[in-house]
């Protein structure tokens, strides 16, 4: 009795412990960041310049972005309509784990990341 009773607190734990893993992220927050315009190391990628905002550091969790506050980073997936050179966004990113983009060694290679969503232009 007393071993089957260890099992099912062992496994009442250890249920616990997936469940609380399983929960999903919070959504990223939006940052500010400004389409420079087309990444000139490979069609469809452009490139972005993300404002520094050091309010955010502690807001964003796990591969969202978070540690790359004022610089420059590159996405293959910024929606159409706000591919204009100069246009002031506010996005939330996420870091992109599976980049495709191939570049000759003479080009600056930025940080890939994915455009989660876009919040808003910016005024």
């Amino acid at each position: 009795m007393k071993s089957f009773l260890c099992i099912v607190i062992f496994y009442l734990c250890l249920s616990m412990l997936v469940v609380s893993c399983s929960e999903s992220d919070p959504a990223p927050t939006c940052m500010q960041a400004e389409v420079i315009g087309p990444d000139n190391c490979q069609n469809g990628w452009y490139i972005l310049k993300l404002k520094d905002d050091a309010t955010l550091a502690g807001s964003q969790s796990n591969h969202y972005i978070g540690q790359l506050h004022g610089g420059y980073v590159t996405t293959r997936n910024l929606p159409e309509e706000y591919r204009q050179e100069g246009l002031q966004l506010k996005l939330s990113l996420e870091l992109d784990e599976e980049p495709t983009q191939i570049c000759p060694a003479i080009y600056v290679i930025y940080p890939a990341v994915r455009v989660v969503r876009v919040c808003r232009q910016a005024s």
